[in-house]
């Protein structure tokens, strides 16, 4: 199964986004938190990343 990893400060959007993927068969994992991003992602390893290019900033 693909993993994707969805990084979204808009709950509602991230949970959509969440929900649509799991009903087509996809693994996802979010991020809430952006401090430790690049951490995160390697820690993840996701075939894919949904990135939102306006996060807020700390």
């Amino acid at each position: 199964m693909k993993k994707i990893l969805i990084i979204e400060d808009d709950e509602k959007l991230r949970k959509e986004l969440e929900i649509f993927l799991n009903k087509n068969g996809y693994q996802t994992e979010t991020l809430k938190k952006f401090n430790n991003t690049i951490n995160d992602i390697l820690e993840i390893n996701p075939d894919l990343i949904l990135l939102d290019i306006n996060l807020p900033r700390k």
